[in-house]
């Protein structure tokens, strides 16, 4: 997640070194455009696990016509990601972002469009998008002549009143979007996911884009209840009071949850993808189990991977089993497709990514193995393992040295015995 940054000045050195990893050819000239029209309404958010990896920028617009403008600079996508989620809800933002890669993940959070660039933001390295955050307002429509003249705008009209309404029937559209949630083409067509119960739908509020939340009666009865509902009163999210048999229909999960929450949220192809140049990347092959895919992804979260890459079939990352066991990893650490995982493997290898198959059926073992960065490791599934054809495709292949009478471990396991192997090897380095 991002941190706030009380010193702007000390993180400018840091911003400047970004924007020319990304080709920026004027950097101090990108950045005055926020930090030269005083510094009051600055705020900065640093992401990053000790190092700072990424800055994001904001402060009231002074010309054109938004509400914010933003200034965004990452190394790498789960930067990015976190902050973009700590961007301010319900205001039409004006990004000033570095990289064409980025784009993706900003039309996946934010309902918004690229800009022509205008001078004095012409800079070809930095992109010109103009969005407000899913679930929390409505974009104006804005020609991008009517933005480069001004004046500035108000905050964006929240979508929806954000209380006080009660679904009763199966038919509503509300209601059958919901229930199309439950699948996964569903999920695909709609951009968004389901979160059950208290505690994920309170972590998605946190900073998570969420459409709607929906609850019973019994929710009133929790004594979180009342904190939960005014909480999204707070964000403008709108919430709907539904009978628990209507819940009953919405989700298969028993005993029915008090209360869900529809969120924004794609697995998007890893072509979108772009390794950071010190990345750590987990690759899982075939995982069927949509808990133990979530077990995979709470693990991967904790140990800090910049994106997890979910190859070949399998439970789909967005399953509501999959979301409970991932316990609010899923939405914010990045999730990507693969469906030819070894074409792709030999794409990382010729980028000067190692990549690191885990198998049981190898002499090597994890404490003796080399591990540079940047890396990928791979997992496979519960009975089969990697494919044969994955493992042809690796760097190397290593196993996790077990005591007699053992020959395996979960998925989720295996996969935080390798990742935190990485993690004390990395701190070590850096003492």
């Amino acid at each position: 997640m991002a941190f706030a940054c009380k010193d702007p000045n000390a993180i400018l050195p840091v911003i400047i070194d970004l924007l020319h990893q990304e080709g920026c050819t004027d950097a101090k000239a990108i950045i005055s455009s926020l930090f030269d029209a005083g510094r009051a309404q600055l705020r900065v958010f640093v992401s990053g696990w000790n190092t700072i990896d990424g800055v994001l920028a904001y402060r009231p617009e002074t010309r054109f016509a938004a509400t914010t403008r933003v200034l965004v600079a990452a190394a790498h996508e789960r930067a990015l990601r976190d902050l973009l989620l700590a961007a301010p809800r319900g205001d039409v933002l004006l990004f000033l972002i570095a990289g064409a890669w980025t784009l993706p993940t900003l039309a996946e959070l934010f309902d918004g469009h690229e800009v022509a660039p205008r001078p004095p933001l012409d800079d070809p390295s930095v992109h010109l998008f103009v969005g407000v955050r899913r679930g929390s307002g409505t974009l104006p429509a804005i020609a991008d002549e009517t933005l480069v003249q001004g004046p500035p705008l108000a905050r964006a009209a929240p979508p929806r009143p954000a209380g006080g309404h009660t679904l009763s029937s199966a038919k509503d559209p509300i209601v059958a979007r919901l229930r199309d949630l439950g699948n996964a083409a569903g999920r695909r067509a709609r951009g968004q996911f389901l979160a059950e119960g208290p505690l994920l739908t309170s972590r998605a509020l946190d900073d998570l884009p969420v459409e709607d939340l929906f609850y019973t009666s019994d929710l009133l009865r929790d004594p979180t209840g009342a904190a939960l509902l005014e909480c999204a009163a707070d964000l403008s999210v709108p919430t709907y009071r539904i009978s628990e048999g209507l819940m009953g229909l919405i989700t298969p999960t028993r005993p029915i949850p008090d209360v869900v929450s529809a969120i924004w949220g794609r697995v998007r192809d890893v072509a979108d993808y772009r390794p950071g140049r010190r990345a750590v990347i987990l690759v899982t092959e075939q995982i069927n189990n949509p808990e133990n895919l979530g077990m995979t992804l709470r693990t991967a979260d904790a140990a800090g991977v910049e994106a997890v890459v979910v190859a070949g079939g399998g439970a789909d990352p967005l399953h509501r089993e999959c979301v409970r066991a991932a316990r609010g990893a899923v939405g914010r650490i990045p999730i990507y497709a693969c469906a030819n995982l070894p074409a792709w493997i030999e794409q990382l290898r010729t980028q000067g990514i190692y990549v690191v198959g885990a198998t049981g059926n190898v002499e090597h073992a994890l404490y003796d193995a080399n591990l540079p960065l940047p890396l990928a490791i791979i997992v496979g599934n519960e009975t089969e393992g990697l494919t044969s054809a994955t493992m042809a495709a690796c760097s190397s292949l290593i196993r996790i040295p077990m005591a007699p009478g053992q020959d395996s471990l979960n998925v989720g396991v295996a996969a935080g015995v390798i990742l935190y192997e990485i993690v004390r090897r990395t701190w070590r380095a850096g003492e």
